[in-house]
């Protein structure tokens, strides 16, 4: 019965994912000079979404957080906000070293934001970094070790 609800549970996750990013991509496609920026990119950065000359500079970090503007196009992220989800990681930390999403806090939907995540040394990937069956939020607020199967919430009571 446990692997059913966590079948499911992690097919929401999964699901709820993807709805996410396809409704994220689709208010990113309009493109009224078809220079291939966003108008809200070129809005932002103080270009002319009409004027296909008049474009944001690819090679700028306009937010000085790392990560180049024309990178901040391909992963969705604000290029005027150094921290796009405001989880204390910054849009560079999340694309480079912790390959989290920049668009999203709690990327793996777990509850413990991805900052959290880092400072607990689990992985903000995993809803269940060590795989035995409790969330990893679940595990840190009882005092629980996320990072070890053996070790759960009700262990802890």
């Amino acid at each position: 019965m446990g692997r059913i609800v966590k079948y499911l549970f992690m097919s929401f996750v999964l699901l709820t994912f993807i709805l996410i990013s396809f409704n994220f991509s689709i208010a990113q496609v309009i493109d009224s000079d078809n220079d291939g920026w966003p108008d809200q990119y070129e809005e932002k950065l103080g270009a002319d979404p009409k004027d296909s000359i008049n474009t944001p500079d690819p090679l700028a970090d306009d937010d000085l957080d790392g990560l180049l503007n024309e990178k901040e196009k391909d992963w969705g992220t604000d290029p005027t906000d150094p921290d796009t989800d405001n989880d204390n990681l910054s849009d560079y930390q999340e694309v480079t070293w912790e390959k989290s999403d920049p668009c999203d806090a709690d990327s793996d939907n777990d509850g413990l934001n991805d900052f959290n995540e880092i400072l607990n040394g689990t992985n903000p990937r995993r809803p269940d970094s060590d795989g035995d069956g409790w969330l990893d939020k679940a595990e840190v607020d009882a005092a629980s070790d996320p990072n070890d199967y053996s070790s759960t919430p009700k262990d802890h009571k």
